[in-house]
């Protein structure tokens, strides 16, 4: 008998109460497809748990967690939970266009593992951008390992592709049990990605843009200091040891490598720079990559000039 769910749709939620139901409304909205949307709350201390639960939808779950274990645990227990033949994720203040999860279904390949689509964000006053992604970042077609780490750099002008939200076929989630990495708090979607296309997994681009990313202030995704880096390149190590990289991928983690350390170099001469220590002008001449990034405070207020 056929799977009468297609999608699961995961949604973690930690004190969400304010405006997890809209987040689940667009995805309720889908058109042509039968899915299902698993709130996995991550023991939060507001209300959350309550408004989800008195939703009129019988296709809206919930699941609790007894002990906050972050986004990548609460993810691990949706995923686990799901029946769908694919699973999507879909934070708690993010929305769907109607008809993206019916558009990339169609759109993709009867063999593929992984569907990639565009996404635009959305101001705090629900002004929405373009499709964040030009097609080189995201070019249509094979999405390879290698791609994605070349795509994952620190201070680029390239748009980090570890924030797209994919859908997963569930089949190859659970023959090969990937799992969000539960004590990663930041890049958590990227090393799940990064681990699907590791074990082999097809991933493809569709040329489609349907998700909605909500910009808020102070997001951690935003906010990058050295110990973010810090943890970066250490599980950057763990997924290099568990695998066989190809040689594309290699190159591609090397370069991904010496691009961090660059940036860590970075802000550590601008922390000695606002303490006043004199030892920063000997570190940029010791490292002028790190002190050509000086340069993107001024770019970043020259943009904003030039834009208004």
């Amino acid at each position: 008998m056929a799977n009468p769910i297609k999608v699961s749709v995961v949604m973690a939620a930690w004190n969400s109460a304010q405006f997890i139901t809209q987040a689940i409304d667009s995805v309720l909205q889908q058109t042509d497809v039968e899915l299902e949307v698993l709130v996995v709350d991550d023991a939060s201390t507001d209300n959350t748990v309550e408004v989800v639960s008195k939703h009129p939808d019988p296709r809206v779950k919930v699941i609790t967690s007894e002990q906050n274990g972050g986004p990548g645990a609460a993810r691990n227990i949706g995923f686990q939970a799901s029946q769908g033949e694919w699973i999507a994720v879909v934070d708690s203040d993010d929305a769907m266009k109607p008809e993206r999860l019916a558009t990339m279904l169609k759109m993709a390949a009867d063999d593929t593992d992984i569907i990639i689509d565009n996404f635009c964000e959305q101001t705090p006053d629900g002004k929405q951008t373009a499709p964040i992604y030009n097609r080189v970042e995201l070019p249509v077609g094979d999405f390879s390992l290698a791609h994605l780490i070349a795509t994952n750099l620190m201070f680029s002008n390239v748009h980090s592709t570890g924030y797209v939200k994919p859908l997963f076929r569930n089949a190859f989630i659970k023959q090969h049990q990937v799992r969000y990495w539960p004590e990663v708090k930041i890049g958590e979607d990227y090393y799940f990605l990064a681990n699907c296309l590791a074990f082999g997994a097809k991933a493809q681009v569709v040329d489609s843009c349907g998700y909605i990313y909500t910009i808020r202030e102070g997001s951690i995704s935003r906010v990058i200091n050295i110990e973010h880096i810090d943890t970066l390149l250490k599980y950057d190590t763990q997924l290099v040891n568990s695998f066989n990289f190809d040689s594309e991928a290699t190159k591609a983690q090397q370069y991904r490598t010496q691009n961090m350390h660059t940036a860590r170099k970075y802000l550590e001469i601008v922390a000695k720079l606002k303490h006043k220590d004199l030892s920063a002008f000997i570190d940029m001449i010791k490292y002028p990559q790190s002190a050509l990034l000086l340069s993107l405070p001024v770019k970043k207020r020259l943009n904003k000039v030039l834009n208004k």
